[in-house]
């Protein structure tokens, strides 16, 4: 089954910022301060979706991430840079996969830190 750009931007919204099971739901579990755990999981999906985009805006010619954006901004941009791009730009290969696929992809690696990140943040509340 191919996805369209809209339905590939809606996946990444709701991994993010859906009401449960996102990314802000599981970071709205740890109070204050996130323990180190927590910060290196932000920190390697932040990473992982910047290189990502990195190159995706090379294969397809849209625009880079922002340089300076934080995971949720960063988060905020990805599903307005899926939305624009086309089911053409999707089709196009990037390391011997397409670009719709690699996103998909994404949307598991956000789904999954999410889940890391509110059991780490669980074993806090509990300690």
């Amino acid at each position: 089954m191919a996805f369209m750009p809209h339905d590939l931007a809606r996946l990444l919204l709701d991994a993010h910022s859906g009401p449960h099971y996102s990314v802000r739901a599981a970071l709205a579990l740890a109070d204050g301060q996130p323990p180190p755990r927590i910060a290196g999981l932000v920190t390697g999906l932040t990473g992982s979706k910047r290189a990502l985009w990195i190159s995706i805006a090379r294969v397809t010619g849209s625009a880079a991430p922002p340089d300076d954006a934080g995971l949720m901004r960063l988060a905020e941009w990805e599903v307005e840079a899926a939305r624009a791009l086309t089911p053409e730009q999707l089709g196009l290969r990037l390391g011997g996969r397409v670009v719709g696929e690699l996103l998909l992809e994404h949307v598991r690696e956000v789904m999954w830190t999410a889940g890391q990140i509110a059991a780490q943040a669980n074993r806090v509340r509990f300690a």
